[in-house]
């Protein structure tokens, strides 16, 4: 009968190489794996973040766009409060999202550097729902009138983009707006300059 094992020099310098061998292939492909996943995990966290930055933005823009729309449709500005001092604080500065700024320098932030954006004394809240956009919270945006300017004939074009330019008085107003993203931690502000003739 013939003997199935090897023998002789061949099979005694053998002593689990093989075994040796397998297990550092295994330790090879268990390393790209882990590693495979914590990129593939990592990818997907910056794509959240980028759809909720995304999503903030977009809100933004809605409630700019809709103060816009809101400072088209007045006559006047006897909407907007009286002149305060300017040591007030934003809930006596401002009335249902419309303040009033004194020098041009900026009233929608408190003396402490922080907006209360979850009191709706102070400011407006979009017609475009948080539902609309996936967004955490609605949009919400501040108008301060900032100055009056008188214009010299031609030099400024307002309402009437391409044509000749017009003369008079603009009220100039500063929109603030703020938009969240898919979560309440992710948000997005715009500040934007808006003339108006009446």
């Amino acid at each position: 009968m013939e003997s199935r094992y090897l023998t002789g020099a061949f099979g005694r310098n053998q002593q689990g190489v093989a075994l040796f061998l397998t297990l550092t292939i295994l330790l090879i492909l268990t390393i790209l794996g882990v590693s495979s996943i914590q990129t593939t995990s990592m990818q997907e966290r910056m794509a959240r973040n980028y759809r909720d930055v995304n999503i903030a933005f977009q809100g933004a823009e809605a409630a700019v766009a809709e103060a816009e729309e809101y400072l088209e449709s007045i006559t006047n500005i006897g909407t907007f409060p009286d002149d305060p001092d300017i040591s007030d604080t934003l809930s006596n500065a401002c009335s249902a999202g419309l303040c009033t700024s004194t020098d041009g320098r900026s009233r929608w932030q408190q003396a402490d550097g922080i907006v209360d954006w979850d009191d709706n004394s102070t400011h407006k809240t979009t017609t475009t729902t948080a539902a609309e956009l996936g967004a955490a919270d609605d949009p919400k945006y501040f108008v301060e009138y900032v100055a009056k300017v008188t214009i010299e004939q031609d030099t400024l074009n307002i309402g009437n983009v391409g044509e000749g330019g017009s003369s008079g008085r603009a009220y100039i107003f500063r929109i603030t707006s703020r938009g969240s993203g898919g979560t309440t931690e992710s948000a997005a502000m715009i500040q934007s300059l808006y003339g108006r003739q009446f």
